[in-house]
């Protein structure tokens, strides 16, 4: 009875409530900055001192520095180097800067899309299930509850009452503040009060009897106010109109503070209506309003979508344009490269190298191609296909790595990967744009949806790991999929166009998710740098000219978005695990957290309040990750090292969970 109970009631203590409006304060630079920007000021200084250099020994002989002619040779054979390799880079930051073509994506789909998004975050949360408190005791707090609200609470847990209703008697006091509800005057008699007493006064003889039999056989709620509260949508199911919310509905405020984003912060007052018109264009057709509105279906289409933006954020825009505030449009906006030194080149890729043709094969790894895609593969001694299908121990493992470095930054995972899950298969794509790999041909064309959905189902079908075919679940087979940062992305992608192929979801630090709301989009190519970890992301990894051609030219939000919906099996915690670092730098984890226990995920979410972005697979905490991937579990994480992985090995596990199960 208790692993029941765990799997429906959360486990984390509840987030601060938002305020709003969101004050975003000009940080200065701290002193971490200044110490990273030195390290930075160093390898941006390579080539400029190489330019000196080579000017030095044009020009006077090398004899008079001392120096012996074949080292001062060496060293002017590889400053005229790095000097061609920064006119190649400055080609290359210039060719990426073409924008990216229109979407050609469907006006249906489009409106299906932009109203899935306009309406997330729009119905009420519902509570868990079982948690209730006793009206008129105090609170952890010392303080009161009021009585209404516990007995809205009581009732909702007992069916009585929509999860709409109860936000809005929790809310009653706001509500009345701004006017959204007419305030209870005291002495007198609400309506409600007033249609309680009406429905006991009798016309003639019989009448009450009448009306409570047509209630019961028409289906009526004595509650007249039933559908208001039941309604969270912005379009009445009936007629299709557009409903907008009241200004000061705290739905409404949110939207609006999250919609300033995509306008650099700027005060919602300052967003004209033609400052959201060249926004809607470039996120919905990923073009210039001139463009949309040449087209006279694409400009329908823009004046709906503004009519539901007006109604979503209970405003209506000022016409008007102002030229202060800045509009991100990602692909449009100039792409944010900057030039490295052809060392740094050399020496990550040279690493990687090493790992993928001798580290890893020596490890038990082979590098394989499927179309254009790279892999690495590891297939256990004794293993076979029947066994990944029906082996909890055996199950294949695919791991999506983020930006950054590839193998070497990933490194460590990997190794833990290949030493703590010795029974299963492990699978690595190889993405050569976001791994800062310029000698690979692929490395400014990123692959995409199409491309890698359609090798991911023929790598799996090819090494046994997933049947397409088979009518039964069990012999259908499955991969435990576990990504990282950007490798959500195809993570989602699998999600959405290929469901049966994964039987366990592992999301770390995932980016696909209210990917609408644009923080991060804006903290990674747009965000002014103000300490040691954001100049170094920046510098290091957003602005390579391949990470940020990928980000800023072939980052395709339609595609990428990943809905709660589009996730099976997302509320069961031995299926699904999200973990999410609150001081991420990149993702507003917060946002990503209410957005999924706002959809009903309890034990599935790991939240560190702690942790930055990609601490989840540093330390300790990467035997929690690994564990799960590898067992759909976390519990006794802390052991996992010691003796939890060799039992799992051995099927031990299994055994126990099993035995467990039997006995509860």
């Amino acid at each position: 009875m208790t692993s029941k109970i765990s799997q429906v009631l959360p486990q984390l203590s509840p987030l601060p409530d938002e305020v709003y409006p969101i004050e975003y304060e000009k940080n200065k630079p701290d002193q971490g900055y200044y110490v990273a920007f030195g390290l930075v000021l160093s390898v941006w200084m390579v080539t400029p001192l190489c330019c000196g250099y080579l000017l030095w020994y044009t020009l006077f002989s090398p004899s008079l520095s001392g120096a012996s002619g074949l080292t001062a040779t060496i060293f002017a054979a590889y400053s005229l180097t790095e000097i061609v390799f920064s006119i190649y880079m400055s080609y290359l930051i210039n060719y990426v800067q073409k924008p990216s073509p229109a979407s050609t994506l469907p006006i249906s789909e489009r409106t299906i899309l932009f109203l899935k998004v306009l309406h997330s975050n729009l119905t009420y949360p519902v509570p868990s299930r079982g948690i209730l408190k006793h009206p008129n005791e105090d609170d952890e707090n010392g303080v009161v509850r009021d009585y209404e609200v516990e007995q809205a609470e009581k009732n909702f847990q007992l069916g009585l009452i929509s999860v709409a209703e109860l936000h809005h008697i929790r809310n009653r006091e706001y509500e009345e503040s701004v006017g959204i509800r007419s305030r209870k005057r005291v002495g007198k008699m609400s309506e409600d009060e007033k249609n309680v007493m009406d429905s006991f006064v009798e016309d003639l003889p019989g009448d009450r009897e009448k009306r409570l039999k047509e209630q019961v056989e028409n289906d009526v709620l004595p509650n007249e106010y039933g559908e208001e509260w039941g309604y969270e949508g912005i379009i009445n199911e009936k007629t299709n109109e557009v409903v907008k919310l009241h200004y000061w509905d705290k739905r409404a405020i949110e939207f609006r503070e999250r919609l300033r984003t995509w306008f650099n912060h700027a005060p919602w007052k300052s967003i004209k209506r033609r400052n959201v018109e060249i926004w809607l264009a470039w996120s919905c057709f990923a073009t210039s309003l001139e463009d949309v509105l040449a087209d006279e279906e694409n400009q329908k289409f823009l004046e709906y979508t503004m009519e539901l933006l007006e109604a979503r954020t209970g405003t209506e825009f000022e016409v008007g344009y102002d030229e202060s505030v800045q509009i991100i449009r990602l692909t449009l906006d100039k792409v944010n490269a900057k030039g490295r030194p052809l060392i740094l080149y050399a020496a990550t890729n040279v690493i990687n190298l090493f790992l993928q043709e001798v580290v890893y094969p020596y490890q038990g790894m082979g590098l394989y191609r499927e179309g254009d895609i790279e892999y690495l593969i590891r297939i256990p001694k004794d293993w076979t296909p029947e066994k990944g299908k029906t082996v909890p121990n055996a199950m294949p493992v695919v791991f999506l790595h983020g930006l950054g470095f590839g193998l070497l930054q990933s490194h460590l995972l990997i190794k833990h990967l290949i030493t703590s899950l010795p029974t299963h298969p492990i699978l690595l794509p190889l993405s050569p744009h976001t791994s800062q790999s310029l000698f690979h041909h692929r490395h400014l064309r990123p692959w995409g949806r199409k491309e890698f959905v359609g090798a991911m189902k023929r790598i799996c079908t090819l090494w046994g790991f997933w049947d397409e075919h088979s009518r039964s679940s069990s012999g259908r087979g499955g991969v435990s999929l576990l990504s990282h940062s950007n490798g959500s992305v195809s993570h989602g992608w699998l999600l959405k166009d290929c469901p049966t192929l994964i039987k366990r979801n592992t999301f770390v630090d995932p980016v696909v998710f209210c990917l609408w709301e644009g923080d991060v989009c804006y903290n990674f190519c747009y965000r002014k740098p103000t300490n040691a970890l954001e100049l170094l992301l920046y510098y290091f990894i957003a602005s390579e000219v391949g990470i940020a051609n990928y980000i800023q030219r072939h980052f395709d939000w339609a595609d990428n978005t990943l809905f709660f919906e589009d996730i099976p099996n997302a509320t069961d915690p031995s299926r699904t695990a999200f973990f999410l670092g609150g001081q991420d730098l990149i993702v507003d984890a917060a946002r990503v957290r209410r957005y999924l226990e706002r959809h009903g995920v309890t034990n599935g979410l790991h939240w560190d309040p702690l942790g930055g972005h990609g601490d989840g697979l540093n330390g300790e905490a990467r035997d929690r990750v690994i564990m799960f991937a590898g067992t759909g579990s976390t519990s006794g994480w802390q052991n996992w090292l010691r003796s939890g992985r060799r039992r799992h090995s051995k099927g031990n596990d299994d055994l126990m969970q099993y035995i467990n199960g039997k006995k509860q």
